[in-house]
């Protein structure tokens, strides 16, 4: 294991505690070097939409000269694909031959949803408007309001949240500190709080956190630091242990990474 470079070596190493080898402890960022070098590729993969995170998506496809659109108007369709991480996907129509390609972009700031990350799954119904957006220098359309079929919220997570194993249960609380996040990576570590018993042994003192555990009330987290939370904990078929809906002190969301106005 090792990092990019001598300068951040000091900042990403194997930690021993309890007999468990951690990867690395978080030690504060370099002076003058900020969020943005030394921490790798991260967790979105690079699939960013119009510059959000890496290569970005293809152009978006240009509405034809003279294209209007009821944007009162309510569509049913399938979820085609969904990058949660990323928090953008595709719906196509069921009512095919009035929206051009038979595909519409949607972003997470979009979704109606109870859950504490807004995200689709593949080959789901949804409902949803449309809205003519500017991007990348093109009108094209965009999915507004989507919601399950008759209006109802979105909820996901509960059935994803059905098949974790979990440290005390769902609903245990620890409380611990959020030595960082880093909002475009999306991960973070979260140093534990000295004191709990644990049903399962190996519970390392510090546990990773991914953006889909960082609650932050439907929208996507900021970048943060040292910061005192609580939160649940659950184990991976992996045998990793990680933290589960993060959350401020007595349930409060957590602060929220602020967005275009205009995406």
């Amino acid at each position: 294991f090792g990092s990019r470079s001598s300068r951040h070596a000091v900042y990403c190493r194997f930690h021993w505690s309890g007999g468990v080898a951690m990867p690395w402890v978080y030690m504060g960022y370099p002076k003058g070097g900020g969020w943005s070098k030394g921490w790798g590729k991260g967790y979105s993969g690079g699939k960013g939409y119009g510059g959000g995170g890496g290569k970005g998506a293809n152009k978006p496809q240009a509405l034809p000269e003279g294209f209007e659109v009821d944007t009162a108007k309510k569509f049913v369709g399938t979820v085609d694909a969904y990058y949660r991480f990323s928090g953008y996907g595709f719906i196509i129509p069921e009512e095919t031959g009035v929206l051009p390609g038979d595909k519409v972009f949607v972003y997470w700031k979009h979704i109606h949803t109870s859950d504490r990350y807004p995200s689709l799954v593949k080959d789901m119904q949804v409902e949803f408007t449309v809205a003519v957006v500017e991007k990348q220098g093109v009108k094209t359309l965009q999915a507004q309001n989507v919601s399950a079929v008759g209006g109802g919220l979105i909820a996901v997570q509960d059935t994803t949240d059905e098949k974790k194993t979990f440290v005390g249960g769902q609903n245990l609380r620890y409380t611990g500190t959020l030595k960082f996040f880093l909002a475009k990576q999306g991960y973070g570590y979260i140093k534990v709080d000295p004191g709990y018993q644990y049903d399962k042994e190996g519970v390392p003192e510090e546990i990773r956190v991914e953006t889909t555990e960082m609650n932050c009330g439907g929208a996507n987290p900021a970048q943060m630091e040292e910061m005192k939370v609580e939160f649940g904990i659950w184990l991976t078929r992996r045998g990793v242990f990680k933290a589960y809906n993060v959350t401020l002190p007595g349930g409060a969301p957590l602060p929220a990474l602020e967005e275009p106005s205009a995406v």
